[in-house]
Formats: structure tokens, C-alpha cells, sequence
């Protein structure tokens, strides 16, 4: 494979990224109603009355095409991972990126996949309600309350955005500073299950607003470093792979 060739899968691998957030943003947020998401505080039968009976056509295609755009993220991560990686003698971080990117791609779409259930199956005679809210909230408790995995993302991202010396640099320090900041906004997700409403509940401002916003604006700004990045460097990921073993 010729550099060319390589250089012309690095970005596209690069774009992938964008799309996730675009497409999902329509189907999880928009289709799927979840802007904010339904009240944690509803009962079964609220919830499948209020949310997913009125909105079922919409959540069922929505959180379908979720439950497999989420997976594009774990190949803007290996992108991401290839482009760490070259400036590294041990890459450390970066696999640390790469295991929390993979991790929160499957969280982005086994989740959608839980709710596709619940979408499909809510309003059925002899469907208990509250089978349909305890598939629910347990898919949303994966979704927030495994905030780690990203979080080791956005620290190795941070962390290595603010060690790295050497010129012209991938990523300036702010943004490694972004990234951890965007990693601490997680800690309260780890409370979750006590608050049914208020800005700590699974839709309040903090929870869905402040920690989903943030992540975004981390995620733009290391995807557009990204692309600045392999405008300068048109080498394969495999021979910087192969740099780094060899140091």
C-alpha cells in the first residue's frame, strides 16, 4: 500500500468521528426523544404512557440506527491511537485511548440496543411496565455510570497533550487540559441512582447538559488537531507502529 493510499484511510478513518456525533445526535437525541430523556422519577407505566407508546416509531428507528453508528467511534479512536502513538517510545497513553475509546464505542451502542428492546416491546399485552422501565434504567445506568472508560480516554488524551515536546506539536496544552477537565465533569455520574430529579438526575443540567456539552467540545477540538496533524504527516500508522517498537 502506497503512502499515498494510507494517508487518503487515515482521514477517512479521521471522519468517521464527525459522523458518529452528526448522525447519532439525530437518531439518539432527536428520533429517540431524549433531549432531555424521560423522568427517572416515572413509574413503569408513566414511563411507557408518557415516553415510548406516544414516540415508539421514532425511539425503534432512532436508537436501530444508534446501536450501530456508536461502533464508528472505535475507529476514530484507532485513528486517533496511530497518530499518539508515532510520538511515543512506550505507548502508554496511547492504547489507554485506544482501550476507553473501544470501550465507549460498545457503550454507545449495546445501550441503543437495550432501548430498541424497550421501544419495541412497550405497550405489548402481557409486557409488565415495570420490565419495560427496568431494561430502561439499567441501560441508562450503563450509559452514565461507566463513565471511567471514557474518562481513561480523555486523562491519556490530557496527559499526553500536555507531556508531549516535541515540535510542531499534535495537540496544544489547553487542549490536554480541556481533556481532563471533560474527564473530571464525569465524577458525579457516579451518584446517579439517587436523584430522580434535580441537576444530578439522569436528565438533569449537570448530568445531560454540562457533561454531554463538554465531551463535545472536546471531541471537536481533538478531531480538528487531528486533521491539522495529517496534513503534516503523510506516513503510514504502520511504520509508525513499528518506530515504536523498535525504541
Amino acid at each position: 500500500m502506497d503512502d499515498k493510499t494510507t494517508y487518503q484511510i487515515q482521514r477517512w478513518t479521521a471522519w468517521t468521528g464527525p459522523v458518529m456525533v452528526v448522525t447519532y445526535l439525530f437518531f439518539w437525541v432527536i428520533l429517540g426523544h431524549n433531549f432531555p430523556p424521560p423522568s427517572p422519577g416515572y413509574s413503569g407505566a408513566e414511563l411507557v404512557a408518557n415516553y415510548y407508546v406516544p414516540h415508539r416509531d421514532n425511539i425503534l428507528l432512532g436508537m436501530c440506527f444508534s446501536a450501530w453508528l456508536g461502533l464508528l467511534y472505535v475507529c476514530w479512536s484507532v485513528q486517533l491511537t496511530c497518530q499518539m502513538w508515532r510520538r511515543e517510545k512506550v505507548p502508554v497513553l496511547s492504547l489507554m485511548q485506544l482501550a476507553g475509546g473501544i470501550l465507549t464505542g460498545w457503550l454507545l451502542g449495546m445501550c441503543a440496543a437495550l432501548w430498541v428492546w424497550c421501544a419495541r416491546y412497550a405497550g405489548t399485552p402481557n409486557i409488565d411496565p415495570e420490565l419495560i422501565k427496568a431494561v430502561h434504567t439499567f441501560s441508562w445506568y450503563i450509559y452514565d455510570m461507566t463513565w471511567t472508560v471514557t474518562a481513561i480516554q480523555c486523562v491519556a488524551c490530557g496527559a499526553f497533550a500536555i507531556l508531549d515536546k516535541k515540535q510542531p506539536a499534535i495537540f496544544p496544552a489547553w487542549v490536554g487540559w480541556l481533556a481532563i477537565a471533560t474527564a473530571a465533569t464525569f465524577i458525579p455520574l457516579t451518584f446517579l441512582p439517587y436523584f430522580d430529579d434535580g441537576p444530578f438526575a439522569l436528565n438533569g443540567w449537570w448530568s445531560f447538559h454540562v457533561v454531554f456539552g463538554i465531551w463535545g467540545v472536546w471531541f471537536t477540538s481533538y478531531t480538528y488537531y487531528m486533521f491539522q496533524d495529517l496534513k503534516r504527516i503523510r506516513i503510514s500508522p504502520m511504520a509508525g507502529v513499528g518506530q515504536a517498537i523498535s525504541n
